[in-house]
């Protein structure tokens, strides 16, 4: 317990010194790494055992930016956001087929270039809104864990 005012002062700023800063970029970034775990797991449970779809050549990879103090920014990677869409909400899953007539040249003749075949729809599996769930839940844990740990370096 404190004696006098000026110690109790002393360690409440002891207190918030370990919120803020360095010390808080670090927790922030525990929480990040943690987060991108989160992602991935939920990425592999819904793909079978890795977070990548099979034939395809990138996985679904997350990465978290510091964006001001006490804040990060959790998003896909640009190589990997395609890959998240297509397991949140399926393939072609807005679009149909395009159902024209032959293509042509610009003399009019019938072009024998190959065209990219309609291979259907998928069902989405929700695997962002799955990992975002357990990221949510998981991410107050953690926050509380540093704070409480602040509290006991500078109140004992």
């Amino acid at each position: 317990m404190a004696d006098t005012f000026a110690s109790f002062a002393k360690r409440v700023d002891t207190m918030i010194n370990g919120l803020s800063g360095a010390q808080l970029k670090s927790v922030m970034t525990e929480v990040g790494v943690e987060a991108k775990k989160a992602a991935e797991g939920a990425a592999s449970a819904d793909l079978g055992g890795d977070p990548k779809f099979s034939g395809w050549a990138p996985t679904l990879d997350t990465r978290f930016d510091h964006v001001g103090e006490g804040r990060i920014s959790f998003h896909p990677t640009k190589r990997g956001a395609g890959p998240w869409t297509v397991a949140e909400h399926g393939r072609n899953s807005t679009a149909g087929p395009r159902m024209t007539g032959p293509r042509l040249t610009r003399t009019g003749r019938v072009s024998n270039a190959r065209q990219k075949r309609w291979n259907g729809r998928t069902q989405g599996k929700s695997t962002a809104s799955d990992a975002l769930a357990v990221i949510e839940a998981e991410t107050p844990k953690m926050i509380e864990a540093a704070v409480k740990k602040a509290l006991r370096k500078s109140f004992g």
